[in-house]
């Protein structure tokens, strides 16, 4: 199993492969960046042959095919704190997702198998199948990084903090994905952490840039560890690094059952909270 750094925020002591990489020279760093993609590719295309290898009105077949319906539509209401927070005012583009995440763990706890929002490493475009949940504690994945496409709605981000605050209470852990060094993330880091009710807060799980270990292998790392429940990015390939290589997209198309069901999208964190800063948060000085 691949094993990579919780955070490199904090001293790096909890990292596994040691803090020398830290300090590779940039021409090694550019070799690790070239194996990563490479690894990513060649997952991808392996995926792809699949298709490919089929007869012209089978492969014709798969792409056509409305996709099945993989994740089970929650048959527990979710928890109703939701409510809740609803009468307060809050208004959040990540509510369906926190519904979906208390609802699928109400349903675990209820005796009713869930599913992992994370591929497997061998994945199937034809019949793709998510990591075992087992009984691994509840998580939810969030990746911090932006790409264009989902916008932010007016009035949309009140209360983000105390959403989250609603999975941890229920047994969800929060975990935060990125791939950009440390020195790109510790401004976001600090507005998520501010304001009069935090969205991130200590103990919850970081997943940050670290040499030779791309995102998907983050997404694995944290399935050995946690049922990851659901999702939340701004782009496809935020949920498996699949989308981002296709040659086809349509080879593909089965997997689009997952979106409102493990997979969101939605906008980047620091667009959410940025678009209501707490009271509490630091200002930001706008002159030269």
């Amino acid at each position: 199993m691949r094993f990579g750094a919780l955070t490199m925020l904090t001293g790096c002591t909890v990292l596994l492969q040691g803090c020398a990489a830290a300090i590779l020279p940039v021409a090694a760093a550019g070799a690790i960046g070239k194996t990563q993609v490479g690894a990513a590719r060649m997952r991808t295309q392996a995926a792809e042959l699949q298709v490919a290898a089929l007869p012209e009105t089978e492969r014709t077949a798969v792409v056509s095919t409305e996709p099945a319906d993989i994740a089970s539509e929650a048959e527990v209401s979710p928890d109703s704190a939701l409510a809740l927070l609803a009468a307060a005012g809050i208004n959040h583009p990540y509510l369906p997702m926190a519904r979906y995440a208390l609802a699928q763990a109400q349903r675990r706890q209820a005796g009713t198998e869930v599913r992992s929002a994370v591929l497997v490493e061998q994945v199937s475009l034809i019949e793709p199948r998510a990591v075992d949940c087992s009984t691994r504690p509840f998580a939810i994945l969030i990746d911090m990084d932006e790409a264009p496409g989902v916008v932010l709605s007016d009035g949309e981000a009140t209360g983000f903090g105390e959403l989250l605050d609603l999975l941890r209470a229920n047994g969800i852990a929060i975990a935060w994905l990125s791939d950009r060094p440390a020195n790109l993330l510790d401004a976001d880091l600090a507005t998520l952490r501010a304001g009069a009710v935090p969205a991130l807060r200590d103990g919850d799980i970081e997943l940050f840039a670290y040499p030779g270990l791309r995102k998907q292998e983050h997404r694995w790392n944290l399935a050995a560890t946690h049922c990851v429940l659901a999702i939340a990015g701004d782009s496809k390939s935020d949920f498996d690094e699949l989308f981002g290589y296709l040659r086809d997209p349509d080879y593909a198309i089965r997997l689009d059952a997952w979106i409102d069901k493990g997979w969101f999208l939605l906008p980047y964190p620091l667009a959410v909270v940025t678009a209501n800063p707490s009271p509490q948060a630091p200002e930001v000085e706008n002159t030269p």
